[in-house]
């Protein structure tokens, strides 16, 4: 009797794999030389941005599932609204529509049951993976050019890939990336949960905004272009003198004059020269989302035991 009590104790269910879907949407934001970390809560205001995820995910044991996701992210920054003078002065701003694919293990370390109808009421959880992207970082021309969006990366704006800056190399309009993620399952019904996730993307690359080093010598750099390619890219390297932010349509000339004038301020230059830095050369960009998600379940069927 006694042998049977302790055997019936110990019993677990067999754990049951299972497929899910989400879908949701969030905010995004980019961390970089527009919007450094070091000034996290301006750079967040600065860069906030939108993202769209759809994802599929297996079950494959009590505590770990393995998340495939697709996700649309949309990142920008401007320098119009730094609160460092000499980044206004820069007066450079990006957007970049990112199209991402990620696989990412998840891992929920409270989750003990068996089958999806099992799962408790809230499920914290953490991840991490690897992703590949697609971008194409973007500016407008200014005001007495047109004030189009056009992509950046073809114009070389820091000399990549020009002959007289071999050391300056071209990036490329894909790359990789590590998600890292953290968030909370919130079970509706059988088949639904509520998710939040915090995802941040660590980069290999310094180019998302295609910001990263120093301004380079316009006319080196685009001799081997022609028309109007050539004025375009000389415009798009170096904005400093603008009057007008390209991207918002403020007035520039206010600001700096409030800066130039404060006593307590700090001396600038009317245009910054050939060799200064134009980005902050030390680290690469990386970008986050924080996603609400709809999940859903699909629960197994009923398994026959084997017949032997």
């Amino acid at each position: 009797m006694l042998l049977s009590y302790t055997s019936f104790t110990q019993y677990r269910p067999p754990f049951r794999k299972y497929t899910s879907v989400e879908f949701g949407g969030g905010v995004s934001s980019y961390y970089g030389d527009l919007a450094p970390m070091s000034q996290f809560v301006n750079s967040t205001a600065n860069a906030l941005r939108w993202t769209a995820t759809i994802g599929v995910s297996r079950q494959v044991t009590r505590q770990v599932e393995v998340c495939l996701n697709l996700s649309w992210v949309a990142l920008g920054a401007d320098d119009y609204y730094s609160n460092n003078l000499a980044d206004f002065q820069r007066n450079l701003h990006f957007r970049n529509n990112v199209k991402e694919a990620t696989l990412q293990g998840r891992w929920t370390p409270f989750n003990r049951a068996s089958t999806p109808q099992k799962r408790a009421a809230f499920e914290p959880f953490i991840g991490i993976g690897v992703g590949a992207f697609l971008h194409n970082p973007q500016a407008k021309l200014p005001v007495t050019m047109g004030n189009e969006w056009v992509d950046l990366r073809p114009l070389t704006t820091e000399g990549q890939g020009s002959p007289n800056y071999p050391d300056i190399k071209e990036y490329k309009n894909w790359g990789i990336n590590i998600p890292i993620s953290v968030g909370l399952k919130a079970k509706l019904t059988q088949n639904l949960d509520l998710m939040a996730e915090f995802n941040y993307r660590m980069l290999f690359f310094d180019y998302i905004d295609d910001v990263s080093g120093f301004y380079a010598q316009p006319l080196v750099v685009y001799s081997r272009f022609t028309e109007p390619t050539k004025s375009i890219g000389i415009a798009l390297s170096q904005r400093a003198t603008e009057r007008v932010a390209a991207s918002t349509g403020g007035d520039r000339l206010t600001k700096l004059n409030t800066f130039v004038n404060d006593p307590t301020g700090v001396a600038i230059s009317q245009n910054p020269g050939v060799g200064s830095p134009r980005g902050t050369v030390d680290g690469n960009d990386s970008y986050a989302t924080f996603t609400i998600k709809l999940r859903y379940i699909f629960i197994p069927g009923i398994q026959c035991p084997k017949i032997y």
